[in-house]
Protein backbone atom coordinates (compact mmCIF):
# COMPACT_ATOMS: atom_id res chain seq x y z
CA UNK A 1 0.00 0.00 0.00
CA UNK A 2 1.27 3.47 -0.48
CA UNK A 3 2.55 5.49 2.59
CA UNK A 4 4.98 6.37 4.37
CA UNK A 5 6.70 2.68 4.98
CA UNK A 6 8.67 0.94 2.64
CA UNK A 7 7.92 -1.86 0.55
CA UNK A 8 9.24 -4.90 1.69
CA UNK A 9 10.77 -7.07 -1.41
CA UNK A 10 10.59 -10.48 -0.93
CA UNK A 11 11.33 -13.37 -3.33
CA UNK A 12 7.50 -13.72 -4.49
CA UNK A 13 7.64 -10.52 -5.97
CA UNK A 14 10.57 -11.30 -8.39
CA UNK A 15 8.88 -14.67 -10.28
CA UNK A 16 9.47 -13.20 -13.42
CA UNK A 17 12.13 -14.42 -14.87
CA UNK A 18 14.12 -12.10 -15.79
CA UNK A 19 14.67 -8.54 -13.90
CA UNK A 20 13.13 -6.35 -16.98
CA UNK A 21 9.73 -8.87 -16.18
CA UNK A 22 10.14 -8.44 -12.58
CA UNK A 23 9.85 -5.00 -12.61
CA UNK A 24 6.11 -4.80 -14.78
CA UNK A 25 5.22 -6.49 -11.10
CA UNK A 26 5.81 -3.87 -9.20
CA UNK A 27 2.48 -3.07 -8.29
CA UNK A 28 -0.32 -5.30 -6.55
CA UNK A 29 -2.51 -6.37 -9.28
CA UNK A 30 -3.34 -5.58 -13.04
CA UNK A 31 -6.49 -6.35 -13.09
CA UNK A 32 -8.75 -3.93 -11.42
CA UNK A 33 -6.04 -2.09 -9.78
CA UNK A 34 -7.01 0.39 -6.86
CA UNK A 35 -5.73 2.96 -4.81
CA UNK A 36 -2.67 1.88 -3.08
CA UNK A 37 -1.82 -0.49 -5.99
CA UNK A 38 1.52 0.65 -7.00
CA UNK A 39 4.72 -1.26 -5.37
CA UNK A 40 7.12 1.62 -5.91
CA UNK A 41 6.38 4.25 -4.21
CA UNK A 42 9.32 6.09 -3.18
CA UNK A 43 12.91 6.28 -4.22
CA UNK A 44 14.09 4.01 -1.41
CA UNK A 45 11.30 1.45 -3.10
CA UNK A 46 13.48 1.95 -6.17
CA UNK A 47 16.85 1.17 -4.84
CA UNK A 48 15.72 -1.58 -2.41
CA UNK A 49 14.31 -3.28 -5.81
CA UNK A 50 17.15 -3.05 -7.73
CA UNK A 51 19.67 -4.25 -4.46
CA UNK A 52 16.77 -7.57 -4.35
CA UNK A 53 16.70 -7.91 -7.73
CA UNK A 54 20.89 -8.51 -7.84
CA UNK A 55 21.49 -5.40 -9.90
CA UNK A 56 22.94 -3.11 -7.22
CA UNK A 57 25.17 -3.40 -4.23
CA UNK A 58 23.66 -2.00 -0.75
CA UNK A 59 25.72 1.22 -1.71
CA UNK A 60 24.90 1.44 -5.18
CA UNK A 61 21.11 1.10 -3.69
CA UNK A 62 21.59 3.51 -1.54
CA UNK A 63 22.67 6.29 -3.86
CA UNK A 64 19.33 5.69 -5.74
CA UNK A 65 17.78 5.54 -2.59
CA UNK A 66 18.50 9.36 -1.94
CA UNK A 67 17.94 10.93 -5.62
CA UNK A 68 16.05 13.99 -4.55
CA UNK A 69 14.70 14.31 -7.92
CA UNK A 70 10.27 14.18 -7.79
CA UNK A 71 10.43 13.64 -11.30
CA UNK A 72 12.24 10.24 -10.48
CA UNK A 73 9.89 8.05 -9.43
CA UNK A 74 7.05 9.31 -11.69
CA UNK A 75 9.44 8.36 -14.54
CA UNK A 76 9.90 5.11 -13.43
CA UNK A 77 6.62 3.89 -12.86
CA UNK A 78 6.16 5.39 -16.60
CA UNK A 79 9.14 3.29 -17.66
CA UNK A 80 7.53 0.76 -16.01
CA UNK A 81 4.24 0.96 -17.86
CA UNK A 82 5.92 1.08 -21.26
CA UNK A 83 7.85 -2.20 -20.32
CA UNK A 84 4.69 -3.57 -19.07
CA UNK A 85 3.01 -2.99 -22.74
CA UNK A 86 5.58 -4.65 -24.48
CA UNK A 87 5.67 -7.41 -22.53
CA UNK A 88 2.35 -7.91 -22.02
CA UNK A 89 1.42 -7.56 -25.59
CA UNK A 90 4.52 -10.70 -26.23
CA UNK A 91 2.00 -12.49 -23.73
CA UNK A 92 -0.70 -12.11 -25.85
CA UNK A 93 1.30 -13.02 -29.05
CA UNK A 94 0.90 -9.66 -30.04
CA UNK A 95 3.41 -6.91 -31.79
CA UNK A 96 4.30 -4.26 -29.10
CA UNK A 97 2.74 -0.89 -29.15
CA UNK A 98 4.98 1.31 -31.12
CA UNK A 99 4.86 3.81 -28.92
CA UNK A 100 6.28 1.93 -25.78
CA UNK A 101 8.79 0.39 -27.57
CA UNK A 102 9.94 3.83 -29.21
CA UNK A 103 10.12 5.66 -25.62
CA UNK A 104 12.67 2.80 -24.13
CA UNK A 105 14.76 2.77 -27.04
CA UNK A 106 15.06 6.69 -26.75
CA UNK A 107 15.81 6.19 -22.91
CA UNK A 108 18.67 3.28 -23.84
CA UNK A 109 20.26 5.25 -26.78
CA UNK A 110 20.23 8.48 -24.63
CA UNK A 111 21.85 6.87 -21.55
CA UNK A 112 24.47 4.88 -24.22
CA UNK A 113 24.93 8.50 -26.20
CA UNK A 114 25.45 10.67 -23.11
CA UNK A 115 27.99 7.50 -21.27
CA UNK A 116 25.58 6.98 -18.45
CA UNK A 117 25.87 3.50 -19.51
CA UNK A 118 28.58 2.15 -20.49
CA UNK A 119 28.47 -1.73 -22.58
CA UNK A 120 30.17 -4.43 -20.87
CA UNK A 121 33.10 -6.67 -22.66
CA UNK A 122 31.38 -10.11 -21.77
CA UNK A 123 27.76 -9.75 -23.54
CA UNK A 124 25.09 -7.35 -24.23
CA UNK A 125 23.85 -6.30 -21.07
CA UNK A 126 25.23 -2.76 -19.77
CA UNK A 127 26.52 -1.11 -16.07
CA UNK A 128 25.20 2.14 -14.70
CA UNK A 129 28.01 4.90 -14.39
CA UNK A 130 26.63 6.92 -11.35
CA UNK A 131 23.78 5.20 -9.30
CA UNK A 132 23.17 8.67 -7.90
CA UNK A 133 21.77 9.85 -11.38
CA UNK A 134 18.31 9.49 -12.58
CA UNK A 135 18.89 9.29 -15.93
CA UNK A 136 21.63 6.37 -15.85
CA UNK A 137 18.86 4.47 -13.72
CA UNK A 138 15.63 4.82 -16.35
CA UNK A 139 18.77 4.54 -19.26
CA UNK A 140 19.62 0.91 -17.79
CA UNK A 141 16.31 -0.30 -16.86
CA UNK A 142 15.49 0.63 -20.67
CA UNK A 143 18.25 -0.95 -21.56
CA UNK A 144 17.60 -4.45 -19.77
CA UNK A 145 13.75 -4.43 -21.25
CA UNK A 146 15.02 -3.87 -24.53
CA UNK A 147 17.36 -6.30 -24.45
CA UNK A 148 14.83 -9.02 -22.58
CA UNK A 149 12.12 -8.36 -25.37
CA UNK A 150 14.97 -9.20 -28.14
CA UNK A 151 16.46 -12.57 -26.32
CA UNK A 152 13.25 -14.01 -23.78
CA UNK A 153 11.25 -16.64 -25.47
CA UNK A 154 8.04 -14.85 -26.73
CA UNK A 155 6.30 -18.40 -26.77
CA UNK A 156 6.80 -18.89 -22.92
CA UNK A 157 5.95 -15.25 -22.24
CA UNK A 158 2.88 -15.41 -19.76
CA UNK A 159 0.02 -13.49 -17.64
CA UNK A 160 -1.19 -15.11 -14.69
CA UNK A 161 -4.88 -14.92 -15.61
CA UNK A 162 -5.52 -13.66 -11.43
CA UNK A 163 -3.65 -10.73 -10.76
CA UNK A 164 -2.07 -10.00 -14.41
CA UNK A 165 1.34 -9.94 -12.97
CA UNK A 166 3.81 -11.73 -15.70
CA UNK A 167 6.61 -14.36 -16.52
CA UNK A 168 8.78 -16.47 -18.07
CA UNK A 169 7.26 -20.11 -18.12
CA UNK A 170 10.13 -22.17 -17.56
CA UNK A 171 8.68 -25.60 -16.43
CA UNK A 172 9.33 -28.46 -18.42
CA UNK A 173 5.80 -28.93 -20.00
CA UNK A 174 5.76 -25.17 -21.01
CA UNK A 175 2.06 -25.33 -18.66
CA UNK A 176 2.62 -23.52 -15.74
CA UNK A 177 -0.73 -21.18 -15.57
CA UNK A 178 -0.36 -18.93 -12.36
CA UNK A 179 2.26 -16.30 -11.12
CA UNK A 180 3.05 -18.35 -7.84
CA UNK A 181 1.09 -20.95 -6.98
CA UNK A 182 1.05 -19.98 -3.85
CA UNK A 183 -0.20 -16.76 -4.03
CA UNK A 184 -3.04 -16.68 -7.49
CA UNK A 185 -2.79 -20.78 -7.30
CA UNK A 186 -4.23 -21.13 -3.90
CA UNK A 187 -6.51 -17.69 -3.80
CA UNK A 188 -8.62 -19.29 -7.29
CA UNK A 189 -8.98 -22.96 -5.64
CA UNK A 190 -10.11 -21.56 -2.78
CA UNK A 191 -12.40 -19.15 -4.94
CA UNK A 192 -13.76 -22.31 -6.96
CA UNK A 193 -14.26 -24.20 -3.65
CA UNK A 194 -16.67 -21.75 -2.25
CA UNK A 195 -18.20 -21.49 -5.37
CA UNK A 196 -19.13 -24.82 -5.72
CA UNK A 197 -20.17 -25.41 -1.98
CA UNK A 198 -22.69 -22.69 -2.75
CA UNK A 199 -24.59 -24.36 -5.97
Amino acid sequence: MAGNSDTVWTTEHFIGGHPAVDLTNTVFTRHGPEAGNDLLNSPRDVGNWLRFAGLATTVQANAVSAIPSPAFLRNVRALREASFAVFDAMAAERPPAPEALGFLLARAAEGFSTHKLTPRETYSASEIAHFDDPEAILAYLSAITIEASILLPRQRLRACPRCGWLFVDISRGGRRRWCSMQTCGNREKATRHRLSSIQ
